[in-house]
């Protein structure tokens, strides 16, 4: 009996540590993607039309794999956190897609509000949403492995 309320206060614990680390990293890419706002003098009288990229695969490559590595642990730690959601990769790649799409509509919302003057751009949500899907398969990989080892 004794055993089995460690068990779980453990199993609890683990759980609590794997959020406090979600809210973190969810914390730091916000730092990195919406909280920098300069109002209305870092572009001068550019539209906030102009701040939209809707062209795919047209965009720094530098920028892509910064964009792939943000989103890595998203696909690391949500099915860690909820099982359910990472379930299968279709899954996970809508709700990576989902958090993407809610980061570039919250810098669209400042930029057309306080003219932020944060570009707004399909290639992002592509690569965040690869950088999810790279991360959950690596985490697959390293189930499988770390299975076969103790099995």
């Amino acid at each position: 009996m004794t055993g089995g309320y460690y068990r779980r206060l453990a199993s609890f614990a683990g759980v609590l540590r794997l959020r406090l680390l979600f809210l973190a990293y969810a914390a730091g890419v916000l730092a990195v993607t919406v909280v920098p706002v300069r109002a209305f003098d870092y572009w001068g009288h550019v539209p906030w039309q102009a701040m939209i990229r809707w062209v795919p695969f047209v965009v720094d490559p530098l920028s892509m794999i910064l964009n792939v590595v943000m989103f890595v642990p998203f696909g690391v730690l949500v099915p860690l956190i909820w099982r359910r959601a990472g379930a299968t990769a279709a899954r996970l790649g809508w709700l990576a897609l989902g958090a993407s799409l809610s980061i570039e509509l919250t810098q669209l919302l400042l930029d057309i509000t306080l003219g932020s003057r944060r570009t707004v751009d399909i290639n992002d949500l592509i690569a965040n949403t690869g950088g999810a899907l790279i991360g959950w398969w690596v985490l697959r990989l390293a189930r499988r492995e770390s299975k076969a080892l103790a099995g």
